[in-house]
């Protein structure tokens, strides 16, 4: 998204506060909010009902959780943007890895890295974790189409205060993506974000919920030059703090379209597993005709209100 998310004087207040504290004082003041008929919170039910095939009740339990999340990503982006470096680390202490063997492994190889997040959850707090804790001392080059994202660049850019080198480069021409090679051959940890729609390039079919998805699927092409290991990553938030839960970590060997629809099937079921399991806090679901072709017809996805969450996509 290209312009800076509107943060509401409140939001400002709670982001000011230790994790747990913000995360919870929200929740209350949604429910509050919500009792008094300020919030109405339904706008992604018809989503979840026809491409979860949910329930409407669970479908309208679901959509409410989805607006208060995407007020505390807004919070959560404020956070990072104004906290203290210190109150930054207690945060970061706050992530939990779910398989952290996995990690260590792909990280002990010293080897070319590829993380592979969704666009769910406090990702870039999961991110710095990662960073702090497997790749102390190594950059992290974060690919992207475009630069005009000033503020989501300012707060990524702060977490070269919590010694995390941050870098970016866009890859919209050959030149840019053969740069991105070179970082990750001289030791860089990668950031290819694996849920953007098909439009970014090299677009894979990856069907899920019985829709024909695609998603654009660069990370194969850019691991086979590197020699990385990519590995998939997909971050969530609770009130008491966040966890990363990490997919199968591949590489790519070959050009062949056999191995390209393997590795591409590995991701497919990352992305599908993240989603299913905590579907309210994939930020993208307004975006999700992007992601079938145009005969398919999906439910409309905009909040009540009109107003469609923030893309905080890097």
């Amino acid at each position: 998204m290209s312009n800076a998310p509107h943060i509401p004087w409140t939001y400002a207040r709670l982001a000011s506060l230790p994790l747990a504290w913000r995360r919870r004082a929200l929740r209350a003041l949604v429910t509050g909010r919500r009792f008094l008929g300020q919030i109405d919170g339904d706008g992604f039910t018809a989503t979840f009902e026809s491409v979860l095939r949910l329930p409407r009740r669970e479908a309208l339990r679901l959509s409410r959780e989805a607006t208060h999340h995407d007020m505390a990503s807004e919070i959560e982006w404020c956070a990072l943007h104004k906290r203290p470096v210190a109150a930054i680390l207690r945060d970061i202490a706050r992530v939990t890895v779910t398989d952290p063997a996995v990690m260590e492994r792909v990280a002990a190889t010293g080897r070319p890295v590829i993380l592979a997040p969704l666009h769910m959850g406090a990702y870039v707090l999961g991110l710095a974790a990662l960073m702090l804790r497997y790749f102390p001392g190594r950059p992290m080059l974060v690919l992207r189409q475009r630069d005009d994202m000033a503020l989501e660049t300012e707060v990524i850019e702060r977490l070269r205060e919590v010694d995390v080198d941050v870098r970016f480069l866009n890859v919209g021409n050959k030149a840019d993506f053969l740069s991105a090679v070179r970082f990750g051959q001289k030791g860089a940890v990668i950031v290819v974000f694996c849920d953007l729609d098909p439009s970014y390039g090299a677009p894979a079919e990856m069907p899920m919920f019985g829709l024909p998805f695609r998603f654009a699927f660069g990370a194969d092409t850019l691991a086979r030059l590197t020699g990385a290991t990519v590995v998939p990553v997909a971050t969530t938030m609770d009130d008491h703090g966040d966890t990363i839960r990490l997919g199968q970590p591949f590489e790519v060997r070959g050009q062949a379209p056999e191995e390209r629809a393997q590795v591409a099937s590995i991701m497919r079921r990352h992305i599908q597993a993240a989603i299913s399991g905590r579907p309210e806090q994939w930020h993208l679901w307004p975006m999700l005709a992007d992601y079938l072709p145009s005969p398919a017809t999906v439910q409309d996805n905009s909040p009540a209100g009109g107003e469609a969450p923030h893309d905080l996509a890097a």
